[in-house]
C-alpha cells in the first residue's frame, strides 16, 4: 500500500529536461559509458547507469528511464522504512515512518530528478532491513550472502556510500561469528569485483581509473575541511542542518516533543537505537568532515532520522496527518519552510520551463547546419552537458577546459555532436554562427575572454 501511495503521487511530476549537470552525465553514459570523457563522473557508478540501461530498454529514452528509476526507488524507500520502521518499533511505527518518507519534500523532490542518490537511499534501507531482520534469526547463511550481495550492490550504484555503511554491516556480522563474518566479506569482495571489472576496462584500466580519481580528489580538495578550512566545515554543517529539516519539517518538531516527554522510551529500545546509531554516527561523520554541498547527499542516513520521528508520533495519529499535510504543502509550494532548498515541484517545474523554452527556440530559430552552440563554462544546472544531450543533432562548444580528465583532454575545449564528443586545441566554428547559452542570472559577459570581436559579431544571445 505504502509503495503504491508513493508511487502514485511521484509519476505527475517527474522532470522532463536534465535538472542537473549530473543527470545528463549518467542519460549520455547510458549510451556510452567511458570515465575518460566524463561519461559519467567518478568514481563511476556503474551499476546505477546499467540499471538505467535496462530501464531504456522498454523506455526508449535514456533520461526518462533514469528518471523513471527514481521514481521507483522514491516509492520503494517508503516501503522498505515502513518495513524496517515496523520491524524495529512495531506496525504503527513502520506506517508512520512510511508516511514521512513517501511524502518528505527532500524524498519526493530526489525521487524526480535522474540522480542515484534516492536510489542509493533506498538500497541503503533495504539492507539496513535485511540486517536487523538477520540479527532478530540469529543469521542464517543465506542471510549472509544476501548481505554480502546488498554491500556490493550499493557499492556499485554509488561507490562513496559503501565504505560508511560498512559500520554497521560488520555490527551486525560479527553477531553471526567469524565464520560468518569472513565469508561475508569474501563474497562481499567478490560481488564487488562483477561490477569493478568490467567498469575500470571500459575506462582505459586500472592506472587510467587511478588517476582520474586522484585528479578528481585533487579538485575537490577546496570543497572539504581538510581543503577548505573551517568555513566548509560550518558549510557542510549548516548543508545537513537544513536538508534534514527539510526533509523531516513537522515530524522533527513533533517527535523532539515527544521525545522529551518520554525519557523511559529510550531506555525501552536501547538495541534498536543502537542499531540506528551504527547506520548514522558514521554517514553524519563523513558528511561533516568531508563534503555535504547538497541536499540529497544527506539521503544515506535520512530514512533512519524519519524511522526514529515515526516511531515518536506514530503514538498519534493526528500527529502522522498533520505531517503528511505540511509535507505535501511545502512540495508543492504552498507554504515556503524549506529554507529556500531547491525540493519542491515548483523547482522542478521551472527548470523544465526555462531549459525547454531555449532548446525548442534554438530548434525552430536555427537549422543545425548553421550554427554552433557554444558554453562558457560547466554550469550544473543549464550547461554543456544538458545541451549535448537535449540538442544531439547540433554541434556544442564548450569554451573552458577541465582539469579533471586525465593529461592531454585536460587542457583542451570539448566538442560534441550527440554522444560523440571530441577534444580540440582551437575554437573552429568553420564560419557558423554562434548561439551563446546564457544560464539564468548570468549575462553575454561570461564569454568575453573566450571569443574574439569576428567571433562577437556572429554570436546571438540564447537565455
Amino acid at each position: 500500500m505504502v509503495f503504491v501511495v508513493a508511487l502514485a503521487i511521484r509519476v505527475p511530476f517527474r522532470s522532463r529536461y536534465a535538472y542537473h549537470w549530473d543527470c545528463a552525465q549518467y542519460a549520455l553514459a547510458i549510451e556510452h559509458y567511458d570515465l575518460r570523457v566524463g561519461l559519467p563522473h567518478r568514481p563511476g557508478y556503474f551499476l546505477y547507469v546499467m540499471a538505467g540501461r535496462l530501464v531504456n530498454v522498454f523506455v526508449g529514452d535514456p533520461h526518462a528511464s533514469l528518471v523513471w528509476l527514481s521514481v521507483g526507488a522514491g516509492a520503494a524507500l517508503a516501503a522498505w522504512g515502513c518495513l524496517l520502521g515496523g520491524s524495529l518499533f512495531g506496525h504503527r511505527a513502520g506506517l508512520a515512518t512510511g508516511a514521512i518518507l513517501a511524502t518528505s519534500p527532500l524524498c519526493w523532490f530526489s525521487s524526480e530528478v535522474a540522480l542515484n542518490n534516492i536510489v542509493d537511499a533506498a538500497l541503503v534501507t533495504a539492507t539496513a532491513w535485511v540486517a536487523w531482520r538477520a540479527m532478530r534469526r540469529g543469521g542464517t547463511w543465506p542471510e549472509v550472502i544476501g548481505l554480502a550481495a546488498l554491500l556490493a550492490l550499493v557499492a556499485g550504484v554509488r561507490q562513496q556510500t559503501a565504505p560508511v555503511l560498512a559500520p554497521v554491516w560488520f555490527f551486525v556480522l560479527a553477531r553471526f561469528g567469524l565464520r560468518k563474518l569472513m565469508l561475508g566479506v569474501a563474497l562481499a569482495g567478490a560481488f564487488c569485483l562483477l561490477w569493478f571489472v568490467p567498469m575500470v576496462e571500459t575506462s582505459g584500466g586500472l592506472g587510467m581509473y587511478r588517476e582520474l580519481l586522484h585528479r578528481r580528489a585533487v579538485i575537490d580538495a577546496p570543497l572539504t575541511p581538510w581543503g577548505g578550512g573551517w568555513p566548509v566545515l560550518w558549510g557542510n554543517v549548516a548543508m545537513i542542518v537544513a536538508s534534514c529539516w527539510t526533509g523531516l519539517l513537522v515530524a522533527g518538531l513533533l517527535a523532539a516533543v515527544e521525545l522529551v516527554r518520554g525519557r523511559e522510551w529510550l531506555k525501552l529500545h536501547k538495541e534498536q537505537l543502537r542499531f540506528l546509531g551504527w547506520w548514522v554516527a558514521p554517514m553524519l561523520a563523513f558528511g561533516v568532515g568531508v563534503y555535504t554541498y547538497r541536499p540529497d547527499y544527506v539521503l544515506c542516513y535520512f530514512p533512519a532520522l524519519a524511522i526514529l520521528a515515526g516511531a515518536l508520533i506514530s503514538r498519534r495519529w493526528l500527529m502522522v496527518v498533520l505531517v503528511v499535510i505540511v509535507n505535501g504543502a511545502v512540495f508543492l509550494g504552498r507554504t515556503d519552510l524549506a529554507l529556500g532548498l531547491p525540493v519542491t515541484a515548483a523547482t522542478i517545474r521551472e527548470h523544465d520551463r526555462q531549459l525547454g523554452a531555449c532548446v525548442e527556440s534554438i530548434r525552430r530559430r536555427y537549422r543545425p547546419e548553421d550554427v554552433v552552440i557554444c558554453h562558457a563554462n560547466g554550469y550544473f544546472l543549464w550547461g554543456f552537458r544538458q545541451f549535448q544531450y537535449h540538442l544531439p543533432e547540433y554541434e556544442n562548444w564548450l569554451l573552458a577546459h577541465d582539469p579533471a580528465l586525465a593529461a592531454p583532454f585536460d587542457m583542451k575545449l570539448w566538442r560534441a555532436t550527440g554522444s560523440k564528443l571530441e577534444f580540440v586545441d582551437e575554437f573552429q566554428p568553420a564560419g557558423r554562427r554562434l548561439v551563446l547559452i546564457v544560464p539564468v542570472g548570468l549575462s553575454a559577459n561570461i564569454f568575453s575572454q573566450k571569443l574574439d570581436a569576428a567571433q562577437w559579431s556572429t554570436a546571438t544571445v540564447a537565455r
